[in-house]
């Protein structure tokens, strides 16, 4: 597996699944910067050619430090390290830098118009109950298994519903119908409303304790099961534990900037 850091960038794991070989890359000519990169993840060791990395570092930059089974191999590769001699007295191991020429990445403005022609549905994420519930407009929702069921969804830390939502035990996803619109501009913050004021007699509470959309296209109920942040976004994964399917034909989706009914024949 590798480590990738870079100026400006929280950290990330590469090849998670590898456990024969362990590096550290940082792009070229960042000698200079190489202690502060490291700082978040461990030291950079006297040779300068080395970082000695804390386990827990590595295992809080990826979700799979929570299926035993990766957790065991990674344990095995540390005690492999320490037999060795390559990890020190507070159970840091030893990893080689390797310099690497990491692309810029595309400007804002071109990502933007490439996600834009991505067709998605959309869908208004929910928590909480009575005046503490909240919710948020998102359309980045995709399913991660179907044995166990999961789903994730990608929450702007910038909403004011974000620290609520992920702070829940328990969230709903409201798939929103084709005629659904006005939801959407609403949870959106587009209609001057905010917190619980814009729940209103078409919402109930699940009996797990998340608020669902009666009307909506579909609704998931999710427990957290994981959350990983990442740009200005968190990403959350729930694992679905009920369900609830309405009575519409059509979803509302989300194209080129506009919302648009997708409807279809039977």
């Amino acid at each position: 597996m590798r480590l990738v850091l870079t100026p400006g960038v929280l950290p990330r794991l590469e090849r998670a699944h590898d456990f024969k070989a362990f590096s550290v890359a940082v792009p070229t000519a960042t000698e200079d910067r190489l202690d502060a990169l490291v700082a978040p993840v461990g030291e950079l060791a006297e040779d300068r050619r080395h970082v000695w990395v804390r386990p827990d570092a590595v295992r809080a930059l990826t979700l799979l430090s929570g299926d035993g089974s990766w957790a065991e191999k990674f344990d095995e590769m540390v005690t492999y390290a320490a037999r060795n001699g390559w990890t020190d007295e507070t159970g840091r191991f030893r990893a080689h830098i390797e310099e690497v020429q990491i692309p810029a990445p595309v400007d804002a403005a071109s990502f933007r118009d490439a996600m834009r022609r991505f067709a998605s549905g959309v869908c208004v994420v929910a928590a909480g109950e009575g005046a503490k519930r909240c919710g948020m407009t998102v359309s980045a929702v995709s399913s991660v298994s179907a044995e166990p069921p999961m789903v994730l969804v990608c929450l702007n830390r910038a909403s004011g519903s974000h620290d609520c939502v992920t702070g829940a035990g328990t969230f709903s996803i409201n798939i929103l119908s084709s005629e659904q619109e006005e939801e959407a501009m609403l949870f959106a913050g587009q209609r001057d409303r905010h917190g619980a004021d814009r729940f209103d007699d078409l919402w109930t509470q699940d009996a797990l304790g998340a608020p669902v959309l009666t009307t909506a296209h579909h609704a998931l109920i999710c427990t957290s099961d994981s959350q990983h942040v990442s740009g200005s976004h968190t990403i959350l994964v729930g694992r679905v534990v009920g369900a609830h399917s309405g009575e519409t034909e059509g979803a509302l989706l989300n194209y080129n900037g506009e919302l648009r009914q997708g409807t279809w024949a039977a």
